[in-house]
């Protein structure tokens, strides 16, 4: 069940940082601020400069807060799939509470034994998402909460990461005066958030085009199954503008908003003007011969994509590929990605009033994803993020039941050891005055034989 409350998506990218404050209401999600800031300190979605990704972050987080009218100090951050490891897994506990009823406390336990899979020191766990509970043999169970049973069992899947990575991301949100809710890791938001519970179930894929890199991932059976990042994004189309016109980039940027398109056998013969370096008078440029610079990168990062999902079966989903991103809104990608997948291909475009726009479904789907984690999945990230040591050695499961304690042994608290010398110097006083009952008596005794001898 989703929750109520304000939610706030950050997307770190190459290029720009977006910011999307939503507020959750009975499952509706209404937009109430947004930002598009220019990005600093990231290369390939990678942090690499601290101090300027904060300072970008600032920036981002600023805007969005004067069109949202609040503060923000929590934000649900998306972690791109670099170097990302997924891994099945599975817990048991025995239920030990009187009762036998399953609490919050068997929940994490039953996690927590899921996390002693032995893991490198360079990673780190970044989620785990349970997928179902077995209660006394009774699968396919969500939440196994308020149930009665006397074993608990769980599977999951589990999510690592470079430690390094994580690192820089905390520090640099933190750093931005900001608190992490949670890290939320982007194929997963996507998915959930693009695709419909059918296309989930039957299978589908999502590309996301972004500025310096392109995201893919392929989901089936409501389970991720491929996801992949390629490093050539929409930056790189512009970079190719810059060098064949011999243009600047920013110039070239342009050129590919106002007259861009990817698909070109759409593009006509119509010619703009292009100040090119080295000439006086700006050079002739026709559309289709832009267009031609312009498809041959997309086309040679579709080409990758296509050989990785051929690899692995996954082009011939039902669900088809579903296109998002900033490098989507370029008209004929739809086209261009539907000649070179051959499979069902379409444009997804958010519905929220202001950002109808492909480059908005990401940090979209960050605030979506975190307003409607479960209560499990809340217990669970508890699991994982509670202890540091969870991730690298196993887990002792003692329920914290206090054991009897014997009379004699004094309870190591500081208000205990104040009252436990009075308690000994009661116990030991009988033992004194006995010994003086007997002393005094033998004494009485010998003044009493010495007087009756003299008398």
């Amino acid at each position: 069940m989703a929750r109520n409350g304000f939610f706030t998506g950050l997307d770190i990218g190459t290029s720009s940082i977006k910011v999307l404050v939503a507020e959750h209401v009975n499952g509706e999600m209404n937009v109430i601020g947004v930002s598009n800031a220019k990005s600093a300190g990231v290369k390939d979605g990678i942090i690499v400069d601290i101090e300027a990704a904060s300072n970008a972050i600032k920036n981002a987080i600023s805007q969005a807060e004067e069109k949202a009218g609040i503060s923000i100090n929590l934000v649900n951050v998306g972690l791109p799939a670099n170097l990302l490891q997924i891994e099945a897994t599975q817990g048991m506990i025995p239920v030990t509470s009187d009762s036998k009823e399953i609490t919050d406390a068997d929940v994490e336990n039953v996690v927590k034994s899921a996390l002693t899979k032995s893991m490198t020191p360079d990673r780190e766990v970044i989620t785990f998402i349970p997928e179902e509970f077995t209660v006394d043999g009774f699968q396919g169970i969500r939440d196994p909460r308020g149930m009665m049973g006397i074993r608990l069992e769980m599977r999951g899947l589990l999510y690592t990461g470079p430690r390094t990575v994580l690192h820089n991301l905390r520090k640099t949100v933190e750093r931005a005066g900001l608190q992490v809710e949670n890290i939320i890791i982007s194929p997963l938001a996507m998915i959930k958030s693009v695709l419909n519970e059918g296309e989930r179930e039957f299978g589908a894929t999502v590309i996301d085009l972004g500025g310096g890199q392109t995201t893919v991932a392929s989901v089936r059976n409501q389970e991720l199954q491929f996801t992949n990042i390629y490093q050539e994004g929409g930056d790189y189309v512009t970079k190719d503008i810059s060098k064949v016109l011999k243009t600047s980039q920013k110039l070239a940027e342009g050129l590919k908003f106002n007259y861009g398109e990817a698909y070109v056998p759409a593009v006509g013969d119509e010619v703009f003007h292009v100040e090119v370096i080295g000439e006086i008078e700006p050079v002739q440029v026709t559309e289709k011969y832009l267009a031609e610079i312009i498809s041959a990168r997309i086309k040679h990062i579709f080409d990758q994509i296509k050989q990785n999902l051929e690899r692995r079966h996954l082009l011939d989903l039902p669900g088809g590929i579903v296109i998002i991103g900033g490098g989507a809104i370029l008209p004929g990608i739809e086209e261009l990605a539907q000649e070179q997948f051959g499979v069902n291909v379409k444009l997804y475009v958010p519905n929220q009033i202001g950002i109808r726009n492909p480059a908005f479904a990401h940090v979209i789907s960050l605030s979506e994803y975190a307003g409607n984690l479960t209560d499990v999945d809340i217990i669970a990230q508890a699991a994982v993020h509670g202890d540091q040591r969870l991730r690298q050695q196993p887990v002792q499961f003692d329920r914290p039941v206090q054991q009897p304690t014997p009379a004699p042994q004094p309870v190591p608290t500081y208000v205990q050891d104040q009252i436990e010398p009075a308690i000994n110097v009661e116990a030991e006083q009988p033992v004194d005055e006995q010994h003086g009952q007997e002393k005094t008596t033998f004494t009485d005794r010998m003044k009493n034989l010495i007087g009756t001898m003299f008398d």
